[in-house]
């Protein structure tokens, strides 16, 4: 099975400062009836590379020689520019070789429009929650009513699954010590699961200063963690004035504002914020590690974090050339996969990281 490199681009005007819409052609050879649906995937494949080729790219020319005779030539290309975003033209069989021709949006700037959303399973942890002695009694459960409205937006959201929401602290041992640990053992495990992700809310409430009166300060962080341990965090801060001494006595609670409407005030637009954070995540492609075991090449993601068969792995770590691997095989949890160069051996792929793109076939 060999995969043909060949490109043609047609360059278009761009649509913002950095980036270029780009008509991308690639090939793949079809090695029998049964390969159809594979071939039209290594050719998007090879579309899609040779788009971000395009926006720049670092090669490298490495030779190893053996007794004057060259044993390995190889071209390493790393691509420089980012497809955001593309869409099939055509997909046309010519013999045995077929030729897809894909519309891509290229550049280096910040992600713009989402093109497909993943799907993320998520466990909510135990917040952290700190309240200043200072702050006015309602304060506490007033962070602990934050950290509970912010879990029900989570599961709102519709590309994501909740799958436990739990009292304890995200655990920071290991799976060893974890088989020793007297909670563990008597509550079970808590750890993430292959292809999870860990919310954590940090809220802080403290006593500042509004004015020449006190106030009542919320600092929080939402916090993701990833199972490959990416950390993504949104910070939101929040101030309101309390109460002081009023000339009015005891009838100033008439005009001052009351508990309710003062956490109206310090939790405005939190929603929102929950909400933005999830949607820049499940913009994100779905980004894990690679395992080799008895020459299979496999991943802990699958149908759950919104992979299909029509899926193609890139590589993502930052020593090594891209390389492209194929789905051949797809549960809920999990991934078996391919690479596309047949002569790369599957050791070569251990431990690696991968970004998944979905290729629409």
């Amino acid at each position: 099975m060999r995969l043909w490199l060949v490109l043609f681009m047609v360059f278009a005007a761009p649509v913002r400062a950095g980036d270029l819409w780009i008509e991308a052609t690639g090939f793949a050879v079809q090695s029998g009836a049964e390969d159809q649906a594979s071939a039209k995937r290594r050719a998007v494949a090879d579309a899609l590379l040779m788009a971000a080729l395009s926006g720049g790219a670092d090669v490298r020319a490495h030779t190893a020689v053996d007794r004057s005779v060259v044993t390995s030539d190889m071209l390493i290309v790393r691509p420089v520019g980012r497809v955001k975003e593309h869409r099939l033209l055509s997909a046309v069989r010519n013999g045995d070789t077929w030729q897809v021709t894909i519309q891509a949006r290229v550049g280096l700037g910040a992600e713009g429009a989402c093109q497909s959303r993943r799907r993320m399973a998520i466990a909510a942890y135990a917040p952290q929650i700190e309240v200043s002695p200072y702050a006015p009694a309602w304060a506490v459960p007033l962070a602990q009513e934050v950290a509970n409205d912010l879990v029900r937006q989570v599961q709102r959201h519709p590309m994501v699954e909740v799958v436990r929401v739990t009292d304890r602290a995200l655990p920071d041992m290991t799976e060893a010590r974890e088989r020793l640990d007297y909670t563990v053992l008597t509550r079970g495990s808590v750890r993430l699961g292959a292809g999870e992700h860990g919310f954590v809310p940090v809220i802080r409430l403290d006593v500042g200063a509004a004015g020449r009166r006190a106030a009542l300060e919320l600092q929080m962080e939402l916090v993701l963690i990833g199972g490959n341990g990416e950390v993504t965090r949104a910070v939101v801060a929040r101030q309101v004035a309390l109460p002081g001494p009023s000339v009015l006595g005891r009838a100033a609670v008439l005009v001052e504002p009351n508990r309710r409407q003062m956490a109206a005030k310090l939790t405005a637009g939190l929603d929102r914020a929950m909400t933005e954070l999830l949607d820049v995540e499940t913009c994100k492609p779905v980004l894990t590690h690679l395992a080799v075991s008895g020459g299979a090449i496999s991943a802990p993601v699958g149908r759950r974090q919104g992979l299909t068969m029509g899926a193609i792995a890139f590589t993502a770590d930052g020593d090594a050339s891209t390389e492209m691997l194929e789905v051949t095989g797809l549960s809920a949890n999990g991934v078996t996969l391919r690479p596309l160069d047949p002569n790369r051996p599957a050791r070569a792929f251990a431990g690696r990281p991968v970004r998944f793109v979905e290729t629409g076939l």
